[in-house]
């Protein structure tokens, strides 16, 4: 953990090392934590957790194969939860945690909205109106630090006093993208009440990780530093169409059944078996939804051939 200590700090100055993580989506979207997430991670003495968990189990996992500085001493994991969640991680874990730790007060949340519109809304492209909105919620906190996730992004972005903190995402935000950079990050507390934070992409664990967002650029920006698309070229400028189309007319109790086929492509992709979602694993993967009516699969079917070259 020295190595990612600041030239200008020692370690006989830090009073507590946090491990920060979020986006895990165990297991639909990461079936394994990163062996080297544990390395990176060894010695911290709490995990923060930002959200959209997967599976409670995963804290578990954590805990359990985390190594505090004391020997033989259990890693403590605070966690909330995202906006894409289990039925019991979404019922068990909070909307956002106050954390006192070393005389510094952390505010945990994941950042989405309660509510899809609001939420749906809010994806707009300008960073800085989002990054405010965690500080305001901070200061009304009376927290100086406040840890997030939901964006997939590393960052750190400091105003008014108060410093936002997105560790990164571990796997994609979606089944229609690829996480290329896994990240966590170190918080580093002082007696004197400084503190810094390292970031470390898990690809390159022997060195921090510097995140570079020019956050006048826009969101899609800089998550195009950290995330690409696996939709097959020619299906990509309909992807947008061919989801509203499918809510539409896909009924409430086939949706999990035909999301479900997505995942199931997309992990083919991430696990380097294939490049791309193509039509064709869209086509026959609906063609295996017993829980779709004949008449929508073929009307589903029919608009994705629209756009085959």
């Amino acid at each position: 953990m020295e190595n990612y200590l600041p030239p200008t700090l020692q370690q006989n100055q830090v009073v507590a090392r946090i491990g920060l993580i979020s986006d895990t989506h165990m297991p639909e979207r990461c079936p394994a934590l990163p062996s080297s997430l544990f390395d990176v991670l060894d010695g911290v003495d709490l995990l923060l957790h930002a959200g959209d968990v997967g599976e409670l189990w995963v804290l578990d996992h954590l805990s359990t194969h985390l190594r505090a500085t004391a020997p033989a001493v259990a890693v403590p994991v605070i966690a909330v939860h995202g906006n894409d969640e289990s039925q019991d991680a979404r019922r068990e874990l909070p909307y956002q945690q106050l954390i006192n730790v070393a005389g510094q007060r952390i505010l945990l949340w994941h950042s989405h909205y309660p509510d899809n519109i609001d939420e749906r809304l809010s994806r707009t492209e300008e960073i800085l109106p989002k990054l405010q909105r965690s500080v305001d919620r901070a200061k009304r906190a009376g927290a100086k630090i406040v840890i997030f996730g939901h964006w997939h992004i590393p960052l750190v972005y400091t105003k008014d006093g108060v410093t936002v903190i997105n560790p990164g995402a571990i796997a994609s935000g979606n089944a229609f993208t690829r996480q290329l950079r896994q990240t966590v990050a170190i918080l580093f507390l002082c007696a004197d009440g400084q503190f810094v934070v390292t970031h470390v992409d898990l690809a390159e664990p022997s060195k921090p990780f510097v995140p570079e967002i020019d956050f006048d650029a826009g969101f899609s920006a800089a998550l195009r530093q950290v995330s690409t698309s696996i939709i097959a070229p020619e299906l990509r400028p309909h992807l947008l169409h061919l989801r509203k189309f499918a809510e539409e007319i896909i009924p409430p109790r086939a949706i999990k059944a035909t999301v479900a086929i997505f995942n199931r492509a997309a992990q083919r992709c991430w696990a380097g078996e294939q490049e791309f979602i193509c039509i064709e694993d869209w086509i026959s993967g609906l063609q295996q939804v017993d829980e779709l009516p004949t008449d929508v699969k073929e009307k589903l079917i029919a608009e994705i051939e629209k756009f085959r070259p």
